[in-house]
Parts: structure tokens; sequence; C-alpha cells
């Protein structure tokens, strides 16, 4: 399974990933900006891939590496995952620091919406982002995803809540912003 888009390869990730993903996951300027653990040691690395491979296999949907399409440059992780509520999943990513910005994070989530609705027949595919990270609120936002809902969010270290944001779309949402396009 993998999505490609202008500028992007999004595939499950591997443990050949594994040293990519540390290295980008472990800066902090990516845990605070998310619930990603800090540090991020290998072992968490590769229990991500773990998890994103099991829940491809029983969802057929999970954890996406991102990689530039020229230069197949690791950039950040993005991913498709069951909530819970039937034909419900949400979504969640993160980026090298280095190429905040620059449209990256837009890219990757409308192709997972565009998977999770397309492919899996999702009914509402959600997001979730902190208070304290509006930008990505604002990804989410172009993507279509204007319901928005505060909530608190279990901290990084599970050991407190934290002030945050979940995002939804609905497919008529999306199928309608596909047709404006």
């Amino acid at each position: 399974m993998k999505l490609e888009s202008s500028r992007l390869l999004l595939k499950p990730p591997s443990t050949e990933d594994a040293d990519s993903i540390v290295a980008v996951a472990s800066d902090w300027r990516v845990a605070e900006t998310t619930l990603v653990p800090h540090p991020y040691a290998a072992s968490d690395a590769l229990t991500w891939i773990r998890n994103a491979r099991d829940s491809w296999n029983e969802f057929g949907m999970g954890g996406f590496a991102i990689f530039t399409r020229h230069g197949q440059a690791f950039i950040g992780a993005i991913g498709l995952r069951p909530t819970g509520i039937p034909d419900h999943a949400s979504t969640g990513y993160w980026f090298c620091p280095s190429v905040w910005g620059r449209g990256f994070a837009t890219e990757a989530l409308r192709e997972v919406i565009r998977y999770g609705f397309d492919a899996c027949k999702l009914a509402r595919i959600e997001a979730n982002h902190l208070i304290a990270n509006p930008a990505s609120g604002r990804v989410m936002e172009k993507v279509g995803m204007g319901h928005a809902i505060h909530v608190d969010l279990p901290e990084r270290d599970g050991h407190g809540l934290v002030p945050g944001i979940t995002r939804y779309i609905y497919p008529a949402e999306w199928e309608a912003l596909k047709t404006a396009a």
C-alpha cells in the first residue's frame, strides 16, 4: 500500500526506516507541537512500525512514513486508524521542522483523507491538535476539517491532560471540496 501526491510518497513504515524516524521524531520541536514522546528512542520507532503493520493487517489502514518523491528523503509520519466508532477513523501527523511551512502536511493529509473516504468508505475522519499548535489546525482547515470541538488530550507522558481541538470532516463535505476544486 502506498499513496503518492505531486511531491510525496506515503508508505507503511518498515524497520529500515527506524533510524530516520528517530532522527526526526527526537527533535524537541516535533514533541512540543504534538503528543510524540520525548525523548524519542529506537524502541519508540520500532513500536510505531509494529503497530502500523498490525493496524494495516487488521483494519486496512495504519501509519505511513512520508518521503519526498524526488530524493526519497524521510520527512515525517501520518496515519489513519479506527476510533472505535464504526466507520470513523482518526488521523495525525508530524513533520521534520526543516520542512514546516512548505505545504507538505496539507498535501499528505489530503491523500490520507482521500484514501479514507474513497478506499476505506469511512463515514467520518477526525484529527486532534494542541491548542498550542494552531498551525496544525490551519492545515486541517485547509483540507476541509471545519468542524471543531475543544477537548482535553492525554499528555505525552500519560500523566495529565493538555488542551486541544478535535476537527473532523464527512464524506459529503470532502466530495463538495473535490467538486469545487
